[in-house]
């Protein structure tokens, strides 16, 4: 077993944020942040890793909070630009594989886990942080698996009565234990294990809510 990530996180580029100068700093603040915390990362550290002045990333950004709140907001917009949208006319299974798949490469890749850490490291200090992230990266997630599901059910490939709930069976269901593992700072499992066990995951969720011949 190992902890080694198995693909990197995709890097912030102007992308995912507007303007050179915000993008240079939120480059810089999420390095920071990822090397040292949030307790123990300064605005002045901040400034001159981005090579900015402390009077323009003041302008930018108030507090050491605001910039940690605005960089959460950022990777949730990251996230939701990553998501993959498989093509459902091929089969639901190997849709549903593929997104899952996309949910487990994530969570075991370096950055994801190096910050998802970061921000759990806070829950004591900074509660509103964690509730931020949260609700802002579990809801982009969520809300986007439960139009997907509802795609599926519409096409008939799927036959459930709560789609939220849905969305959310099938994540744990993909996912197991691996969340906690990286809020805890637990070994991972290897790709091929979390593989394996995504798999089985999504074999359970279609026999729940995969539609066949005889079912209504």
């Amino acid at each position: 077993m190992t902890s080694e990530p198995v693909a990197p996180a995709p890097e912030l580029t102007e992308e995912h944020v507007p303007g050179r100068k915000e993008c240079q700093i939120l480059v810089a603040a999420r390095a920071q942040f990822l090397e040292q915390g949030f307790s123990d990362t300064s605005m002045d550290a901040i400034a001159r890793r981005a090579g900015v002045s402390k009077a323009t990333l003041y302008a930018y950004f108030p507090s050491k909070e605001a910039l940690f709140s605005h960089l959460i907001q950022v990777e949730c917009k990251e996230k939701c630009v990553t998501l993959p949208s498989p093509d459902l006319d091929e089969g639901v299974q190997p849709a549903l594989h593929a997104l899952c798949s996309h949910f487990v490469r994530h969570f075991l890749a370096k950055e994801s886990m190096a910050f998802f850490q970061t921000v759990s490291g806070e829950r004591w200090r900074f509660p509103d942080l964690c509730k931020l992230y949260f609700k802002s990266a579990r809801q982009i997630v969520v809300d986007f698996v439960v139009a997907y599901l509802e795609q599926a059910r519409a096409k008939r490939l799927l036959a459930f009565d709560d789609a939220g709930i849905a969305a959310e069976q099938l994540m744990n269901l993909a996912l197991l234990d691996t969340p906690f593992r990286v809020a805890l700072g637990l070994e991972l499992r290897d790709q091929e294990e979390a593989e394996r066990i995504m798999e089985a995951g999504l074999a359970v969720f279609l026999k729940a809510y995969g539609v066949t011949e005889t079912r209504d």
